[in-house]
């Protein structure tokens, strides 16, 4: 054999290592950027996740201080609607049956249901976030 076949022969032979190597190479990278995107999926999820659960709570929380807001007008009315029975119109008693109260009494039960179910319901989103 020349030194020229010999040469070509060893060419050819280096060629092909490296044409396995950099296929080998691109293998790796190609798993290496295809576990990376799987990971960054996965913690955009969580992320987006987490983010539509805060803003959740934070609309539970506004919906929470509004119905608190509506219960404390409500126990002013209560008390205003006491004041004009007993002074404005000399009225010796009130009770739950008065119309007036009744009303607000009713009012403040409903209001009272609604803002316990947003309490319970936030709770959960906090467990849940845990």
């Amino acid at each position: 054999m020349a030194f020229s076949e010999r040469m070509k022969d060893l060419l050819d032979q280096g060629a092909q290592v490296s044409k396995e190597f950099l296929s080998k190479a691109g293998e790796k990278a190609q798993d290496w950027g295809e576990k990376g995107y799987a990971a960054s999926k996965k913690l955009v999820s969580k992320a987006g996740e987490k983010a539509q659960n805060l803003g959740e709570q934070g609309v539970l929380l506004l919906e929470i201080k509004q119905l608190e807001g509506q219960a404390q007008k409500l126990v002013g009315r209560l008390g205003t609607e006491a004041y004009h029975a007993f002074v404005e119109k000399g009225t010796k008693s009130i009770t739950v049956d008065t119309p007036a109260v009744k009303t607000i009494l009713a009012e403040l039960a409903s209001v009272r249901e609604v803002l316990e179910k947003k309490e319970a319901e936030l709770k959960n989103k906090k467990i849940k976030k845990d």
